[in-house]
């Protein structure tokens, strides 16, 4: 009996599966040991009520000194397909467009950060919140792993043992949602599910949205992007033709990597970092950035690990008052 490969095996589903109705684009850069996580959990082995006739996953990774490679993407369960590139400048804007170039679904979903694991039930809520509307744009909060923002949080230690212990405190991956258990919500979306927030690190766009839009912006050339991803985020949110979904029981859970905005960088160097990306953008575009002014629609099951994020984002559009009894969900640096 000839023996046939996984590989071989993989190739031969993908062929018999045809074309997804997600294709979800993960930029991995120098992180390998967060980027199998970020992957594992978007498998379908993971993933919750879904198949792997329904979505991909394409991963592209950018050339480093600290690479995943396609070995690991060929033991996963589900649809995934990987990509390496050499690139020259410090942006994975251009990673970003050559993905999307390559997927095959009516749904194009953006995972600029290949360091951000998913909730169990997130591809399956993005399947259906894209039959909302033609133009619906989906969007899942993003979290912080830690009990604050891990710019701060670097500063009293954290590191990735003390990250490997919590997610073992949770027993991730077998308890999925408990990631909402050890996460603060990241700086961008601060402001909870109710209220405007600066982006999404998980955000899907029907492929005619993204093709009038012409995907990234590759004047976005700063180190990690700079503000390419805020960007696209609120070009989509603000066309008058869209309706923005947001997923409040879902997100995607930022893990601790030494990133540009989230490493160990002293405090003074990453304002520096920050304040190119700030400039750049107005360079672009004429003005600082603003979040995007857009009331969403919520969809979806909330399971009960998610719902002090949610109190918190009624408090918050609530006032000032009701805030402060709910601040322990927001990542903010303690003095």
């Amino acid at each position: 009996m000839t023996k046939i490969s996984s590989l071989t095996l993989k190739r031969a589903i993908r062929k018999v599966i045809g074309k997804p109705k997600l294709s979800l684009v993960v930029i991995v850069y120098k992180m390998p040991e967060q980027a199998k996580k970020t992957l594992l959990s978007l498998s379908t082995s993971y993933q919750r009520g879904v198949f792997p006739e329904d979505y991909e996953v394409i991963v592209v990774e950018n050339s480093s000194s600290n690479e995943l490679g396609a070995d690991y993407i060929n033991t996963l369960e589900g649809n995934f397909r990987y990509f390496y590139r050499e690139e020259s400048l410090p942006t994975p804007v251009f990673a970003i467009n050559f993905g999307a170039q390559k997927a095959k679904g009516s749904t194009i979903g953006i995972i600029i950060d290949g360091a951000r694991m998913a909730s169990p039930g997130l591809v399956y809520h993005i399947l259906k919140a894209r039959n909302i509307s033609k133009n619906a744009v989906v969007a899942a909060p993003g979290y912080h792993i830690g009990d604050q923002l891990q710019q701060w949080a670097v500063g009293a230690g954290y590191d990735e043992k003390a990250e490997e212990e919590l997610l073992a405190s949770i027993e991730w991956p077998k308890h999925g949602y408990k990631l909402f258990d050890i996460s603060v919500l990241s700086g961008s979306c601060s402001a909870g599910s109710l209220r405007p927030v600066c982006e999404s690190n998980c955000f899907c766009i029907p492929r005619h949205i993204w093709k009038q839009e012409k995907g990234m912006d590759p004047r976005f050339t700063e180190t990690g992007g700079g503000q390419a991803n805020l960007d696209l985020y609120k070009r989509i949110c603000e066309r008058p033709d869209t309706e923005l979904i947001v997923l409040p029981g879902e997100g995607t859970f930022h893990q601790y990597h030494g990133g540009v905005t989230t490493g160990g960088t002293s405090e003074e160097d990453r304002e520096i970092v920050m304040q190119a990306h700030f400039d750049q953008y107005k360079s672009i575009r004429g003005e600082y950035y603003k979040a995007p002014q857009v009331k969403p629609t919520l969809f979806g099951d909330i399971p009960k690990e998610a719902l002090r994020f949610l109190k918190y984002s009624a408090s918050s559009a609530l006032g000032k008052d009701e805030i402060a009894k709910t601040r322990p969900v927001v990542g903010l640096k303690r003095r």
